[in-house]
């Protein structure tokens, strides 16, 4: 079964299942509606003040039986609409569970943390390395102390209808991240981790691919490094390693990531990388929750204040897509379940072609989810 079949066959599985068993199933609405303001104190390209609805999802999740459990979530953001994690989830192996149809790829401890639940109103620079949600099949396992998921992947929702034509071959891959707690007591949690991908391009005639990260603000749509477009490419590899602690009501996290194409005979190949490293501090006598990998939410009441450095090195060769460093301040009130306000400030120092850009973002966000 080649991978474009694979991938319609667990979207409607998964969507079968979210809406035809609810009446049985004691299905659970979801949803997350994230409000965000941009004010930018510009430099040299001009940055739009304004709104932005980042994220208006709905969804159910809810369980067949003892073992089968599914999820489908869409995102009608911004008069778009797409989906997000729709799912079907056997949990009746002894050693782990099997997930099929679109969700997220098992790489990166700040990609897979919800937003929800960051410390930040947006995930760092390198992040936007990681391939978010791909039609595919994972496994995950874990213990008390460790765990480990993998994924064999096609494309994204909707990738068929804009990159992959009539006769082409779709794209696919494979993942797998693996994390251990060699310190977790009431008092202070270490986590280290890592993970890789390898993927094809997304098909057989669309052989590209591009890297470019926004200023950490999704406010506007500009980007302020990017490579452009790198042609003859055969295979993209990813790689990362991350790390956590936390003390008290201290927690720090950072990550190294990084990504190379393997491109056709003839041409050079070109590397990318980027890590960030943040901390974060909550007042009350709370403290962030940890939890499968991630670290998470504290409690109704706290206020928290984060601080984070983060970069990323988009030149190599031929491809000057420029470096970025921001230094983003964080001030976040969690002021009742599921409903917190964000404060942001961003300086941006990003360098692309010789030609500098240095604005302060400005970024607020009220966040309701259930």
């Amino acid at each position: 079964m080649n991978m474009i079949k694979f991938g319609t066959l667990a979207l409607t599985a998964a969507i079968g299942v979210s809406v035809a068993v609810p009446a049985m199933a004691d299905p659970k609405p979801r949803g997350r509606i994230h409000l965000d303001y941009a004010l930018h104190d510009e430099d040299n390209i001009d940055l739009a003040d304004g709104h932005r609805l980042r994220r208006a999802r709905l969804g159910v999740s809810g369980s067949v039986d003892d073992n089968w459990s599914y999820q489908s979530e869409i995102d009608f953001a911004e008069n778009g609409v797409g989906f997000r994690d729709v799912y079907l989830r056997y949990t009746g192996l002894e050693n782990g569970d099997l997930t099929i149809g679109h969700f997220k790829v098992p790489f990166g401890m700040d990609e897979l943390t919800s937003s929800n639940h960051l410390a930040f109103i947006e995930r760092s620079l390198p992040t936007s390395f990681a391939q978010s949600r791909r039609t595919g099949f994972g496994y995950r396992s874990g213990g008390d102390n460790w765990g480990f998921a993998s994924m064999l992947f096609g494309q994204g929702v909707g990738t068929n209808n804009d990159r992959v034509s009539d006769g082409a071959d779709e794209g696919f891959g494979i993942g797998a991240r693996i994390f251990g707690t060699p310190v977790n007591n009431d008092n202070s949690i270490l986590h280290l981790g890592a993970a890789f991908t390898s993927e094809d391009t997304a098909s057989s005639e669309d052989e590209t691919a591009r890297f470019r990260a926004r200023p950490e603000s999704r406010v506007t749509g500009i980007r302020l490094v990017d490579t452009g477009t790198i042609d003859e490419v055969d295979r993209i590899n990813r790689f990362g390693l991350e790390a956590g602690y936390q003390v008290g009501a201290l927690t720090l996290q950072g990550e190294y990531l990084s990504v190379s194409t393997d491109r056709k005979s003839g041409f050079s190949d070109v590397d990318f990388d980027g890590y960030y490293a943040q901390a974060s501090y909550v007042f009350g006598g709370s403290k962030r929750a940890y939890r499968g990998g991630a670290f998470r939410n504290p409690e109704v009441g706290s206020w928290e204040v984060a601080l984070r450095y983060s970069h990323i090195d988009l030149n190599d060769g031929d491809f000057q897509g420029g470096e970025q460093d921001n230094i983003t301040l964080g001030l976040n009130y969690y002021a009742a379940k599921n409903v917190r306000f964000m404060w942001n400030y961003i300086a941006v120092d990003a360098d692309m072609g010789g030609v500098s850009d240095k604005p302060n973002i400005f970024l607020f966000r009220t966040q309701v989810s259930f």
